[in-house]
């Protein structure tokens, strides 16, 4: 299924996007309704803009285009970039932000459409997706978008077509005793570079394999690794299995 971009509003807050390459997404929430966020981010005075918005029924606005930068994350660093809107799209999501309001499934279906768009045609790594609260300055400066389920979203985006996670993979849950910002890695061994964090209660889709048993500080002996789809890792230690 494709999506219809609606260009019939526009941001005049943008600037030409230059020589970088876009290698990164950021999404957001709009902290109020979708015709509230756009009359803001199409004002001159406001001086903040996104390339997409969607609203909670699936309906996509594109008010900047991928060429011009948009300016949605401010402050921001992401592994020591701090020009974030330079080789970013930003995408805001219609929620009230409080992590209570529902992302309804066909606002989720229409960002996983655009988001898998955009991957394909920029090439962009799994690690480059990103939520605003992961690259604001200082970090905890924003919260968007709360209650988001991330990561089992991001991790779909690299998933083929007609394979998704609970179907493929084992469903777990990030236990509520972990301390927030434990870590993803790319390969399964502790020095490994991180990717990603994990957050108390994230959902993970993963594969815990045999033979990667290792001794692991407060996990004891039978800690394994546990793999995605998209080939990031994390201790089964952290996880807990999600009863059908």
């Amino acid at each position: 299924m494709t999506y219809p971009i609606d260009t019939s509003i526009k941001s005049p807050n943008h600037a030409p996007r230059g020589s970088i390459d876009i290698s990164m997404l950021c999404l957001h929430a709009t902290v109020g309704s979708a015709r509230s966020a756009l009359n803001w981010l199409i004002n001159p005075a406001s001086r903040v803009s996104t390339h997409y918005l969607i609203d909670k029924t699936g309906h996509i606005y594109q008010l900047v285009a991928d060429d011009h930068i948009a300016w949605h994350a401010g402050r921001a660093s992401w592994h020591g970039v701090t020009d974030i809107n330079e080789r970013s799209l930003g995408i805001e999501l219609e929620n009230r932000n409080d992590g209570r309001d529902v992302y309804p499934a066909a606002q989720l279906a229409a960002a996983h459409w655009l988001c898998q768009e955009k991957i394909a045609r920029y090439n962009i790594e799994r690690a480059d997706v990103v939520r605003h609260l992961d690259v604001a300055m200082p970090r905890g400066r924003k919260t968007d978008p709360a209650g988001f389920p991330w990561p089992a979203f991001a991790n779909a985006l690299y998933m083929d077509v007609g394979s998704p996670p609970q179907q493929s993979l084992t469903h777990y849950r990030v236990k509520m005793a972990v301390t927030a910002g434990a870590k993803v890695r790319a390969a399964p061994r502790q020095n490994a570079a991180v990717v990603d964090t994990l957050d108390p209660g994230d959902d993970w889709y993963g594969k815990e394999l045999p033979g990667t048993s290792t001794t692991v500080p407060g996990f004891g002996s039978s800690a394994r690794w546990v793999r995605s789809a998209d080939q990031r890792w994390v201790w089964s230690g952290l996880l807990e299995k999600v009863r059908p």
